[in-house]
């Protein structure tokens, strides 16, 4: 047997397969009432995998509601999705068709995500950073509109009238908002055991702020990681490869990851290269042999990640001694 739920804001789509083909298909509403009463009586021995696309934050209840139960729950990206289902003959797209495709989805593929394993909390902190790191690009694009308008006025020689004094005050009120927004995920990871002592030792690495550590505790998941190279990806900072051949292509930041975590270590990067002896001298031998200031800032952003993930795998705070760099001339 195999489950697969479509997600939308108020309704979910049940669709329940056996290994026959035959299929049990449910529309309820997205509540923890209607996923008790009406799904889980028919999951109460069951022990295979229940695949949903990741849709915003309305996921979050069948998701939480099936863990709690002990259902193995697999939240999959969109993209992933609509592979797999577009490889169907007939292009049908509703909701039933999109659950039965996931159901398909939770029989035969062997390269799910991990099962899912947020606790409520951290959903919360998790959203609370993605709010701050939309603001924060609105933030930045309302400076520069800002300045733009200032500038334009001076040349023709205007002075600021109420109305842009206002609206340069709403840009400085926002800028406070989003930095108590950040303190308060500061707070809120803080609070857990666990993640206040991840924190702490995330600290210890050059460049990493109180702010980045907390972002990094909230984002990267020691338990599901087989290596560094987990980090990197979901950060969107490793290179995709382009060759056919003897043609060799060049060689790009996949950027498929989460943009403000890697905005936030690509400054841990340029922090550590700015601040620490070791880190400018490798920042000085990455543009020596050739390498541009953004490029060497993301090596450095990537040797961040690294030790960020050996800590967590063993549990240690970070040790200078122990860190090499390639050619290090100290």
């Amino acid at each position: 047997m195999s489950v697969g739920i479509d997600v939308a804001k108020a309704t979910l789509s049940v669709s329940i397969c056996d290994h026959d083909g035959h299929e049990q298909a449910l529309a309820i509403r997205n509540t923890d009432t209607d996923i008790t009463t009406k799904v889980l009586p028919y999951l109460r021995h069951y022990s295979g995998k229940v695949v949903m696309e990741s849709t915003g934050h309305y996921h979050w209840t069948p998701a939480l509601v099936l863990r709690e139960a002990g259902i193995d729950i697999r939240i999959v990206n969109p993209l992933l999705a609509k592979q797999y289902t577009s490889g169907t003959i007939r292009k049908v797209k509703t909701d039933p068709a999109d659950a039965r495709g996931l159901a398909r989805m939770a029989m035969v593929c062997d390269n799910l995500p991990e099962t899912f394993t947020v606790s409520r909390a951290r959903l919360i902190i998790r959203k609370k950073l993605a709010t701050i790191s939309t603001m924060s690009r609105h933030l930045q694009a309302l400076k520069a509109n800002i300045t733009s308008l200032r500038e334009g006025q001076a040349l023709l020689n205007e002075p600021d009238t109420t109305v842009v004094m206002e609206l340069a005050e709403s840009i400085k009120q926002l800028g406070l908002s989003i930095k108590h927004l950040e303190n308060e995920c500061v707070r809120l990871t803080t609070s857990d055991t666990n993640s206040r002592e991840t924190m702490e030792r995330l600290e210890t690495i050059p460049g990493v702020s109180e702010f980045c550590a907390a972002l990094a505790t909230n984002w990267f998941d020691i338990n599901t990681a087989t290596s560094a190279k987990s980090f990197i990806g979901y950060a969107g900072l490793d290179v995709s490869s382009r060759e056919s051949g003897t043609w060799r292509g060049h060689c790009r930041l996949t950027k498929r990851g989460n943009p403000f975590l890697r905005k936030r270590l690509y400054s841990a990067g340029w922090g550590a290269a700015m601040n620490y002896p070791e880190y400018r001298l490798y920042y000085d031998q990455l543009k020596a042999s050739g390498r541009g200031h953004r490029e060497a800032v993301v090596i450095i952003a990537r040797k961040l990640v690294r030790t960020m993930y050996c800590l967590l795998r063993d549990g240690v705070s970070y040790d200078s001694v122990k860190v090499s760099f390639p050619n290090r001339i100290i």
